[in-house]
């Protein structure tokens, strides 16, 4: 009631001498300084006819947390210790402190527009690979005698129902006898002629096909031959479709993985790393900071890299705000552990039982710094991830940090240059740290790129699948939940594509996400999960190669070679993806090592001005009459591979926000301050058909691609 009555106050009592002037004269005229020295919160209240407001407000009533930025830290803890509240977190890079206050005082510190920002503590998330369908399969198909079995699981609170089952197998095997669903048999015949296909629908699964709330449930298929024993997993297909708008395809991996002993991560060779390996190029001497859920540290190809010593240089806990002994860093979750993992895991590939020359992980030597800033859940805070932001620029320095992976996002509530994880990230850039984001999950419709992905000058990157077939780069596609761009500010995001499914890569059963989906434990220590996020791990490796073979890289430099040296998906000619879906294309990480491109990534754009706010960006995107997005200045097909695209925008006048604007109470985005209705974008726009290629599509010869996908499209 009381922060109801003070928001419908259109006129506040002085903070300025108290003489009755109104918040126009009052507060905008003023600077922080000024407000601090002559703030009277009783005198406020008093005058309101509410309560006295105390110094220290009992800790229960401060039930708030926000983040407060202005021109100078001091003078921010001083105006929040004069009104009661409590200082949570410092956060210098962002010009600001994280507090808790009560209703009362939050309510007085929204009446300050012209002198501070306020912005609400939100959610951030790790970029899960669990989508909208959330029922998944094994990753291995158990072969014996003449039966095969796959595991279903359904992770939802609510009933899956399969409407439709199809098989395919080696017609050497016979025919299929009998399907059973959780010993129900679902399907018998003894002398139908099925050519090595077999589709039930859903007057044959009936009620069989149902799967409860996180049921479990085996598919057995049992031939009338017995030489199942004898054939690769790959040689199998399965596919359900359920009712529920969710497909799943038998999650073949592959074969070698489906060996407890071989442990090839495969998208090391896909990306051209293992050639790298081999030319000692292995992120020797730089630093990547992880900022995610923490990190099994005491798994030795974590904590050792591949001459066997230490390489950990520092582990923070942004949560408690704690430094942390480096080798004993944990992690609850597994998120955290599978990217450090794809990054630099420092074991040796084993493929049929013999060890080779190159490496599991990207970069395996590349040195460490781990920030925990995440959940066993997955989630984190606005001001948790700013704290773990803050000790990356507080020590870049100290640990030689080159590189940071942030596999994490939330939903874009403000412009780009407004929403303080992004000015944070800004900052990291300007020091020239490469900052490496995953695009999201929460593709294909487009403008669903996230935060801090949103931010035009990182390296923002999306997921694509081999499709199971390593050796033959023509059928790879691009992963479903990819998220797409352009962003609100009409640039092209994602920048570029990685590997991002069916990722082999570290955890243990002990942990939050592998104890929910044991199905995908391989051994003892080896996880699959799908998502931009291990996309992002990958390209963070390739950046750490990139910096041991020429430390002299600036930021821009890496995003320049990086992007030049893909290759974008086409056919016959014509691209196969827009650029608002696979970005500049597929990353290489041979080519990015070998590029010697400058001065073609984040042209005519100054950071620093952007973020001291005397001048923001807009990109090329644009949408024509149909509703289609195109990129300005650009009507050809086929996009060359070392082109680049101009992301130098400047606001117009008809573009620029209007100073004065603050959030609602709500934070959300207010219907006056959107764009121009000439300018404005659909957010209900689905690619149009016409605008993407059939799943078919092949991929340019001469492109070296990669990825692995488990947790399925």
């Amino acid at each position: 009631m009381i922060v109801a009555a003070m928001l419908s106050l259109s006129i506040l009592p002085a903070i300025a001498g108290g003489n009755g002037n109104g918040v126009s004269k009052g507060l905008l005229g003023l600077n922080l300084e000024e407000v601090v020295t002559t703030l009277d919160a009783s005198e406020i209240t008093t005058s309101l006819g509410l309560p006295s407001l105390p110094v220290l407000n009992s800790i229960f009533e401060l039930n708030n947390e926000i983040l407060v930025q202005g021109p100078d830290i001091g003078l921010l803890r001083q105006l929040v210790k004069k009104i009661g509240g409590v200082s949570t977190h410092d956060l210098p890079l962002v010009n600001g402190i994280g507090i808790r206050v009560s209703d009362l005082q939050l309510a007085i510190l929204k009446k300050m527009p012209g002198v501070i920002s306020i912005t609400e503590n939100q959610p951030v998330f790790t970029s899960n690979a669990l989508d909208h369908c959330l029922v998944y399969g094994s990753h291995v198909v158990d072969l014996t005698s003449n039966k095969i079995r796959w595991n279903l699981y359904n992770a939802r609170d609510m009933q899956a129902n399969a409407k439709q089952m199809t098989f395919t197998w080696p017609e050497n095997l016979g025919n299929v006898r009998s399907v059973k669903l959780n010993g129900s048999t679902v399907y018998w015949s003894l002398f139908s002629r099925q050519n090595g296909e077999l589709t039930l629908d859903a007057q044959d699964l009936r009620r069989k096909g149902n799967l409860d709330a996180f049921e479990s449930a085996t598919v057995e298929l049992t031939f009338s031959r017995y030489k199942a024993g004898n054939y690769n997993q790959s040689d199998f297909s399965m596919n359900v479709e359920f009712s529920e708008n969710c497909d799943r395809t038998l999650v073949k991996g592959y074969d070698t993985q489906a060996n407890d002993n071989d442990s090839n991560s495969y998208f090391v060779n896909n990306i051209g790393a293992d050639e790298l390996h081999d030319q000692g190029i292995t992120g020797k001497d730089v630093t990547v900071a992880v900022i995610d859920s923490g990190l099994w540290a005491q798994h030795q190809a974590l904590n050792k890299n591949t001459k066997n010593r230490d390489r950990i240089l520092a582990a923070y806990d942004a949560i408690s705000d704690t430094e942390v002994n480096p080798n004993s860093m944990t992690d609850e979750n597994s998120h955290g552990t599978h990217i450090t993992g794809i990054i630099a895991n420092s074991d040796h590939a084993v493929i049929d039982g013999k060890s080779r020359s190159f490496y599991r992980g990207v970069a395996p030597d590349a040195n460490l710094v781990v920030v925990k800033a995440f959940y066993e859940d997955g989630h984190s805070t606005y001001l948790d991830a700013l704290r773990g932001l803050q000790y990356i620029a507080d020590n870049h320095q100290t640990h030689n940090i080159r590189v940071v992976n942030l596999s994490f996002g939330a939903p874009p509530r403000s412009n780009y240059w407004a929403d303080p994880i992004n000015q944070a990230v800004m900052g990291l850039w300007e020091k020239d740290i490469v900052v490496v984001t995953s695009a999201g999950n929460t593709g294909p419709k487009a403008m669903t790129i996230g935060v801090p992905a949103n931010v035009p000058y990182v390296i923002s990157v999306g997921a694509i699948s081999d499709n199971y077939t390593q050796d033959n780069a023509n059928d790879d596609t691009l992963l479903s939940f990819s998220s797409q761009g352009p962003t609100h500010e009409a640039f092209i995001k994602p920048d570029m594509v990685a590997p991002g499914g069916h990722m082999f890569s570290l955890a243990n059963d002990d942990m939050y996400v592998p104890s929910k989906f044991p199905q995908y434990m391989v051994g003892d220590d080896r996880f699959i999960m799908s998502g931009t996020s291990q996309a992002s791990g990958v390209v963070s490796g390739v950046v750490a190669l990139m910096l041991q073979n020429d430390p002299s890289l600036s930021a821009n430099d890496v995003k320049c070679r990086l992007m030049s040296s893909t290759t974008m998906a086409q056919v016959n000619g014509k691209l196969a993806y827009s650029p608002f879906q696979q970005g500049s294309g597929s990353v290489n990480a041979i080519k990015a090592v070998e590029s010697t491109r400058t001065g073609c990534a984040n042209n005519g754009m100054d950071i620093a001005a952007d973020l001291s706010g005397e001048q923001h960006y807009m990109g090329a995107a644009r949408k024509d009459a149909n509703g289609n997005y195109y990129i300005k200045g650009f009507e050809f097909e086929v996009w060359e591979e070392a082109f680049m695209w101009d992301e130098a925008f400047m606001w117009d006048e008809a573009f620029m926000w209007d100073e004065a604007f603050m959030w609602d109470e709500a934070f959300m985005w207010d219907e006056a301050f959107m764009w121009d209705e000439a300018f404005m974008w659909d957010e209900a726009f689905m690619w149009d058909e016409a605008f993407m290629w059939d799943e078919a599509f092949m991929w340019d010869e001469a492109h070296m691609n990669q990825e692995n996908f488990m947790l399925q499209e």
